[in-house]
């Protein structure tokens, strides 16, 4: 005999579908309104994401609702939260990320209330009744029975393995952590495993450096997948870099490899004493900042990416720290451009410290190329039309991506006109190259021989050239020579003619 499915049973689950539904078109469908897309193949992808999700929120609610209290609690905070932060993602483009967390909590309550109107109250206030109303229904008028799995209860089987599922298959776990309900939970989690990675202590410079020089502004620029090939600078056929090109005081690195290709691994790399024998150093040592600090310098990181756990040690290990665009992650497709950086570096030159360190982390020729430039600088055409990678021609990802590098071009140019003046100097690292349709692979998620060749070079104003001539000297003769990034941390420091037992005058581009 077949035994019939409680009504009761069916009910709850309609409910539970009802409520993930809703969430799903109010809040999840938002984040991906602006996710450029070319035809009915790209649409049947992102509707595949957006369903994988939306079957994801599911499984939440399944698990919030198997509680009556625990519902009650958690899903009208989490409504009118999930509103709130839709409101800003439709009419700002903004993201919740981990560095709004911690810009709310730094700002004193004045500063956040500016950020609420009447129109968003309205909503928040019209999603907390109708929650509110939800919960009573779940209260009131929706129960289940105890269908059992041997001891275990079956509905707490299913949503729970709905979650675990879910949340640790790796091609969904990312862009499940962006997108709301998710968002919420990860972006707290990534903000409280940050606060516990800067509170480490890595007591490890502690032999004093000097400075040699009174007076000196020294400039890093961490940009992002620029390979050194696609440089004019560097003999590419187009004209990519005609600025940087007109500089007589520029002189381009073209066989500088890399270790690591992905940002989370190759900055800590950069930043430190790492190298390829000992790569863990970057994760448990201090890096060139604290030297510089040491020294007697005042220090900045001006950030246009996202903060990792990898690295965001070394980002608040500077005196001053300022996120640019600090609601901007990887799945929002506006404008996201490096020219916001430049009034917060021109703001730090002027303060009244003479010898400065500015570390400026670019977004550069990441993907989506199109938002990383703006229309006067897309000289080469077609160009990319599409987020699903595949939908594009090799001839328009070339493009855009080429289209960056002119903008990165203008950008450069325009922090080297901020310390023209000065006597300053500025090295730029990308931190690993791109793929652009080798043996058909695109981007930067596969290990490939192009992303081992970032684009390196130094920039040093007329008055360093006159306090220095012989670090320019070598400058020019080691430019031919093959380096590997680990040249960074020590040339940086000879830059600035700092005096350190930590300096390897062998890795430095100056000796």
């Amino acid at each position: 005999m077949i035994r019939k499915f409680p009504k009761s049973d069916v009910r709850f689950i309609i409910f539970v579908i009802c409520i993930s539904l809703c969430y799903s078109i109010c809040f999840t469908l938002s984040e991906f309104s602006d996710s450029p897309i070319s035809g009915v193949r790209d649409a049947l992808i992102i509707g595949l994401q957006w369903g994988a999700i939306s079957f994801a929120t599911f499984g939440l609610m399944y698990v919030l609702a198997l509680s009556k209290l625990i519902f009650a609690i958690i899903f009208p905070l989490l409504t009118g939260f999930c509103t709130f932060l839709t409101y800003f993602r439709i009419t700002l483009k903004a993201t919740l990320t981990p560095m709004t967390i911690d810009l709310a909590l730094v700002n004193d309550w004045q500063t956040n209330v500016q950020v609420a109107s009447l129109e968003l109250i309205l909503y928040v206030t019209a999603a907390l009744v109708l929650s509110i109303i939800i919960v009573h229904i779940r209260w009131k008028k929706v129960t289940y029975t105890k269908l059992a799995f041997g001891w275990l209860p079956l509905h707490a089987i299913i949503a729970f393995a709905i979650v675990t599922s879910v949340t640790h298959i790796q091609p969904l776990k990312r862009p499940l952590s962006e997108r709301m309900p998710y968002s919420v939970y990860y972006n707290f989690k990534r903000y409280l495993d940050e606060r516990k990675l800067i509170a480490e202590n890595r007591s490890t410079f502690t032999e004093n450096s000097v400075a040699m020089q009174d007076s000196v502004a020294v400039i890093l620029i961490i940009g992002e997948s620029l390979r050194s090939d696609h440089l004019q600078l560097n003999g590419y056929h187009r004209q990519t870099t005609p600025l940087l090109s007109a500089e007589k005081n520029l002189v381009s690195y073209t066989s500088v490899y890399t270790e690591p290709c992905y940002t989370h691994v190759s900055v800590p790399h950069i930043l430190t004493r790492a190298d390829s024998i000992n790569p863990d150093i970057a994760y448990t040592e201090q890096s060139f900042v604290s030297i510089f600090k040491n020294a007697g310098f005042h220090t900045s990181w001006i950030a246009n990416q996202e903060s990792v756990d990898t690295y965001v040690y070394f980002m608040n290990e500077c005196d001053t720290l300022i996120y640019s665009n600090s609601s901007k992650s990887l799945y929002t497709y506006d404008a996201w451009l490096d020219e916001d950086i430049l009034p917060h570096l021109t703001k730090q030159l002027q303060l009244p410290h003479s010898k400065q360190l500015h570390i400026l982390h670019a977004i550069g020729s990441h993907w989506w190329y199109n938002s990383h430039y703006t229309a006067e600088f897309e000289k080469f055409k077609p160009t990319i039309k599409s987020r699903v990678v595949s939908s594009n021609t090799q001839e328009e990802m070339i493009n855009a991506y080429d289209n960056t590098i002119i903008y990165t071009d203008w950008f450069v140019s325009q922090v080297i006109e901020t310390i023209r003046d000065k006597n300053a100097i500025l090295l730029f690292i990308s931190d690993h190259g791109e793929s652009l349709g080798e043996d058909g692979y695109y981007i930067h998620g596969v290990d490939r021989p192009e992303l081992h060749y970032p684009a390196s070079f130094v920039w040093y104003s007329d008055k360093y050239k006159e306090q220095n001539p012989e670090f320019i000297t070598k400058l020019r003769e080691n430019r031919d020579k093959h380096w590997r990034t680990d040249y960074v941390f020590h040339s940086i420091l000879d830059a600035a003619r700092i005096e350190s037992p930590y300096l390897q005058p062998n890795l430095s581009i100056f000796r």
